[in-house]
């Protein structure tokens, strides 16, 4: 069943507003009669909730399934708050991940909606809503208004997600339903042409709060700084939680967001890779290129929590994601007088994913000691419909005297042409001992029965399967808390991910494995108010496909690249009313088994070897200024590049400055003013071919917004 976007959350918001009418008669008329009996209501929040916080940290993290402090996770880890993505009206995942420590964010179209997200070199291959992961693949996020808060993992995630890239996850943790009525409204222009409305309402729909609901609405519509783009999104989020017990809650949700787009699949360079100096609003499309995203989330989940304080949950989610697009766009590189030749392509995309997960958390005593223990159940099912797409007839075009307005030509789609299907069972635990009073032994791993099938639409018949059987990823780590602000940590984790290309005997081959190995140090400083932390790791991923050496178009598993590297990171408040967070990473990759023109090379040339983020923000305590705040930051890319054969795509490096100014009008009412790229910086953003995929960065924008909160 197809949903309008806004349907759940407007009706959502009735029954909110009718509810909370109801509850407030009848709390007047119980109050006059009889005390209400004594119930215990959760307020859909939890110690890892940052929305209100108005901090640039999180006191707690979900990721790793065991609610714990940063400190308390032996890897890598940030966290984009509710506070951030306010102050910087972040509202694109991508955006947000770009921000956070040692994230390349890989985008594949001009308005944003197609990414890939890579970390220490690797693309993360999935990332997780709520804890439960679902493959990444070239499809949009949704908007970051349904969000408490986004929680970055770096380096090997196989315990939570099993059959994945050893660079890491990203998990999107979604706002809850509170007991008391809180309404949210923003409003948004901006430069392009944004204008923007967000409503965010929720509260209890009884007089004990034990039943809640939340719904969350945007409406976008935006241009772009290039030629003919435009980008409009409706988002349409609700959900509802009750507890059918003092210790159990139930909560089911969905969320659907449309995007309606004109499609850019950027610039073409000279045939020699050099990049080509043009206007930063050239495109190389038409007027007709379109891109219609849609993505579908339904959720449950029931939550027990255990009287010593454990908690069994069991989670469902399906997500439906299609993409379709046609696209006029480069396919040769760029004369000197400015011309190429483009080609026209239609594609139909649809990706369906089931997961269902179930967990118990608890401490348990040992010999006088507390520890923790998880155990686990997974089901993950994911089915591709692939191949509905085809060509039209190649025309040639200018990008100095560029005609947008021809004819996009006529293109039947053949159908979709194959269903590939990826199933896992797995089975996961983790035990976190307690060796002593500062010293912990954490020791997992999942157990994973994975399978991935092709089959024919028209005949039904296998054309490719990969079975690798049963594989099990261990996790290993210790932590020292030698000083009671600081934690010094050792971990060691293993992945495998299922290959796509096929042998000599045209079945797929088998899978890649990995391993790393992180040393890292935490801190927290000024009663918890600041955090920081470093990490040294090391990745070696093998197995990897490689082309055959005696038979054409067909691959073994020979590869093998080595990722080192270093990042630190601090977040909080070094004093009151200033916010700060700054992040550096180091990223060295290398080809250690290839061929003879790859070996020894850079094995991600697209991950900068340098990367700074930094953002500050200072809240004035003075009475002339109170009520105002400022802010400033910094993103900082040493070069990078792309590389096919012995042709070379090199992008400088590039720092980008931005800003921001708020004034809070009242305790309801603040506007808030954020100004990205502040000096108008030119710079390439993202190089990949010689035919296309050469993306600007995006010149100065401006974004004024007008935020209300009861």
């Amino acid at each position: 069943m197809r949903m309008h976007p806004l349907a759940l959350a407007a009706s959502l918001l009735a029954t909110l507003a009718t509810a909370q009418a109801q509850t407030t008669a009848t709390t007047a008329t119980t109050a006059a009669t009889a005390a209400l009996p004594e119930v215990k209501v959760t307020d859909g929040a939890d110690g890892a909730t940052t929305e209100g916080s108005g901090q640039y940290t999180a006191r707690e993290v979900s990721v790793g399934k065991l609610q714990q402090t940063p400190r308390e996770t032996p890897q890598s880890i940030s966290v984009v708050t509710r506070q951030q993505l306010d102050d910087r009206n972040l509202t694109k995942v991508e955006d947000a991940i770009k921000l956070s420590t040692g994230m390349t964010i890989t985008r594949l179209d001009g308005a944003g909606n197609y990414n890939s997200f890579q970390s220490r070199g690797f693309d993360l291959g999935a990332i997780q809503l709520d804890g439960v992961p679902i493959p990444q693949g070239n499809y949009s996020t949704l908007d970051t208004a349904m969000y408490d808060r986004i929680e970055v993992l770096r380096g090997p995630a196989g315990l939570l997600q099993g059959a994945s890239e050893p660079g890491g996850t990203v998990n999107l943790v979604r706002k809850r339903a509170p007991a008391k009525l809180a309404i949210g409204a923003d409003a948004a222009v901006g430069s392009f042409g944004l204008r923007r409305g967000t409503v965010d309402v929720g509260g209890g729909l009884n007089a004990e709060g034990t039943i809640r609901a939340r719904a969350v609405a945007v409406v976008e519509d935006r241009d772009s700084h290039i030629d003919t783009l435009f980008n409009n999104k409706r988002l349409g989020y609700g959900t509802l939680e009750w507890d059918i017990a003092p210790s159990t809650t139930v909560s089911v949700g969905a969320a659907q967001q449309r995007v309606r787009a004109a499609i850019d699949q950027g610039l073409p360079t000279y045939a020699d890779g050099r990049l080509a100096d043009l206007p930063r609003s050239s495109f190389a499309g038409l007027r007709a290129n379109r891109q219609d995203l849609e993505t579908t989330d339904v959720f449950a989940e029931l939550e027990h929590r255990l009287a010593g304080g454990g908690v069994v949950r069991l989670s469902a989610r399906d997500i439906d994601r299609t993409a379709f697009y046609r696209s006029a766009r480069a396919n040769s590189a760029l004369a000197a007088n400015g011309s190429f030749t483009m080609e026209t392509v239609d594609g139909d995309f649809h990706v369906r994913t089931r997961n269902y997960d179930a967990f118990l958390a608890t401490p348990v005593q040992v010999a006088g000691r507390t520890h923790k223990l998880l155990v686990g159940a997974s089901h993950n099912e994911g089915k591709t419909w692939d191949g509905n797409y085809a060509y039209g007839q190649p025309r040639p075009f200018n990008l100095l005297r560029p005609n947008y307005d021809l004819a996009y030509p006529d293109i039947p789609l053949p159908g979709f042409t194959s269903l590939i299907t990826r199933r896992e069972n797995a089975l996961y635990g983790q035990a976190q001992v307690s060796l002593a009073d500062t010293v912990k032994l954490l020791a997992g791993g999942r157990l994973s029965w994975a399978e991935v099938v092709t089959r024919s639409t028209s005949t039904g018949a296998v054309t490719a399967a990969a079975d690798p059987g049963r594989q099990f990823v261990p996790s290993l780590a210790l932590m020292w808390d030698f000083h009671p602000q600081y934690t010094a940590y050792a971990s060691y984790a293993e992945t495998f991910v299922v290959q796509s290309q096929l042998t000599t005997a045209k079945q797929l081959i088998e899978p890649r494995t990995g391993k790393q190995v992180e040393l890292g140090l935490k801190g927290e400083f000024l009663q918890k108010r600041l955090q920081a932390h470093a990490a040294l790791f090391r990745i070696i991923d093998e197995n990897r496909a490689i082309p055959d050496p005696v038979v054409t178009n067909a691959s073994i598993a020979g590869g093998k690249v080595r990722a080192q590297g270093f990042e630190a990171e601090v977040s909080g408040q070094p004093q009151p009313g200033w916010d700060l967070v700054a992040g550096y990473a180091y990223n060295d990759t290398r080809y250690l088994k290839a061929p003879v023109a790859q070996q020894g090379q850079v094995f991600s040339p697209i991950t900068p070897r340098h990367s700074v983020n930094l953002f500050t923000r200072y809240a004035f305590t003075h009475p002339a200024l109170r009520g105002f705040s400022v802010g400033g930051g910094m993103s900082w890319r040493s070069e990078f590049f792309a590389q096919s054969g012995a042709l070379r795509i090199n992008a400088p490096g590039y720092a980008v400055f931005n800003a921001q100014l708020s004034y809070q009008i009242n305790d309801h009412l603040s506007v808030n003013l954020s100004v990205d790229n502040l000096l108008d910086k030119t710079y390439y953003e993202k190089v990949s071919g010689v035919s296309r995929q050469n993306f600007y960065g995006e010149p100065r924008r401006v974004t004024v917004a007008l935020k209300a909160r009861y």
